[in-house]
C-alpha cells in the first residue's frame, strides 16, 4: 500500500523552499550562515549566537541562553537548528511563546522574526556570514531531537519516527541481522523523515488530493533527508537507508526507482515498518486500518511494494497472539 496521497489535477505553481543549490550537475547543501537572537538586558542591547545544535531559553541557570525574567518557565524554549534552518519550540511553558504576536507551539523561523518570550523580545536574524565550524559541533542527539520536533507539528505523525524506529528494529532482529546493526537501523529508523522538514504544514495536514506540485514536495522529501545528513560522517551508514525507503521492489517507487535487492537492506526493513505504522496510523485523508487489515495489506504488497523477506518477517511479528 502506498500512503502518498494522489496528487489532484489543478498545478499549483508556489515558490519551494529548498536549501538545495547546485555546482555543474550535482547539488549540494548551501553554507551554514550565521544567526543571532538579539534582546535587551538591563537597557543594553545584546546579541546572542545560536552557533550550537539546541539552545535552549529560559530563567534557569541550566539554559544555554538564560534571562532573568520572572515570567519565563526555568526553560521556556529551545531553538533547533540544522543548516539554514531554524525552528522555535515552546517547552510547554507557563505563559506560552509568541512570534510576531502568534501564539505558537512549533514553527520555523524567518529573518527578522520577533519572539516574546515571558516579557523579554528577541528577534530573530540571520546573517550573511558562514558558520565554519557547524558540522564539528552537531551530533546524534541533536539531529534525533530536530527529526522528532519537527514531525511534532502534525498531529498525525507525532510518534511516528520512534515507532517505525522500534518496528525496524524488531525486523532487523527477526531477520537475523547481526546485533550491531540493530542500533544504526533503529536511528535510520528515527530519521528517515527528517527531508520533510522543508514541507509546509499547510501540505503536510492537507485533507484533499494533493496537487502536483505539493506531491513533489512530498516525493523530495528522501532527497532532501540525504543532503541534509550527507555531511555528518557519523551517519554516513544510514543515508542509503533514508534516501531510498520509498522504493518498492517491483522497481514503481521514488526517488530512483530501483527494484529488487538492488534497494539496500536497511531501506527495505525501513520502508515495511513506515508503511505498517502509516496504515494504522489516522491521517488526514484517510483513518486508521486495523493490526489484522495491515497484516493483510503487507501480505497483498509482498513482491510488489515490498520485500517478501521482510514482509514475511513482519508476518511473523504481527501473528495471532503476538503483541502489536
Amino acid at each position: 500500500m502506498d500512503d502518498t496521497p494522489e496528487p489532484d489535477e489543478n498545478f499549483n505553481d508556489r515558490e519551494m523552499t529548498i536549501t538545495l543549490t547546485h555546482r555543474g550537475d550535482a547539488p549540494f547543501l548551501e553554507e551554514k550562515r550565521r544567526a543571532i537572537l538579539q534582546f535587551r538586558d538591563n537597557a543594553r542591547e545584546l546579541p546572542f549566537s545560536l552557533d550550537i545544535p539546541q539552545v535552549v531559553i529560559g530563567r534557569s541557570k541550566e539554559a544555554d541562553l538564560c534571562v532573568n525574567d520572572h515570567y519565563m518557565s526555568g526553560k521556556h524554549a529551545r531553538v533547533l537548528v540544522i543548516h539554514n534552518f531554524y525552528y522555535l519550540e515552546d517547552l510547554n511553558s507557563r505563559n506560552g511563546t509568541t512570534v510576531n504576536g502568534k501564539k505558537v507551539t512549533f514553527m520555523r523561523l524567518a529573518h527578522q522574526d520577533v519572539i516574546q518570550i515571558g516579557q523579554t523580545a528577541f528577534r530573530f536574524l540571520q546573517m550573511d556570514a558562514i558558520d565554519g565550524n557547524y558540522i564539528k559541533r552537531l551530533n546524534l542527539q541533536a539531529v534525533q531531537s530536530l527529526a522528532l520536533a519537527v514531525e511534532a507539528k502534525d498531529p498525525y505523525t507525532k510518534g511516528h519516527s520512534e515507532r517505525v524506529a522500534e518496528i525496524s528494529e524488531h525486523l532487523a532482529s527477526v531477520m537475523g541481522l547481526p546485533s550491531t546493526h540493530l542500533e544504526r537501523i533503529r536511528i535510520a529508523g528515527v530519521l528517515h523523515d527528517i527531508g520533510k522538514i522543508g514541507v509546509p504544514e499547510s501540505v503536510l495536514l492537507k485533507t484533499g488530493k494533493l496537487d502536483p506540485f505539493e506531491l513533489e514536495l512530498i516525493r523530495k522529501h528522501p532527497v532532501d533527508g540525504q543532503n541534509i545528513l550527507r555531511p555528518l560522517n557519523f551517519l554516513g551508514d544510514i543515508l542509503p537507508a533514508v534516501y531510498h525507503h520509498h522504493e518498492r521492489f517491483d522497481g514503481g517507487g521514488y526517488p530512483t526507482g530501483l527494484a529488487g535487492e538492488a534497494i539496500p537492506l536497511w531501506a527495505r526493513i525501513v520502508q515495511v515498518a513506515d508503511t505498517y505504522d502509516a496504515m494504522t496510523s489516522d491521517r488526514p485523508y484517510r483513518k486508521a486500518l486495523s493490526k489484522e487489515e495491515a497484516a493483510r495489506e503487507i501480505v497483498r504488497c509482498s513482491g510488489t511494494q515490498c520485500d517478501p523477506a521482510v514482509a514475511k518477517a513482519m508476518g511473523e511479528i504481527l501473528a495471532p497472539g503476538k503483541p502489536g
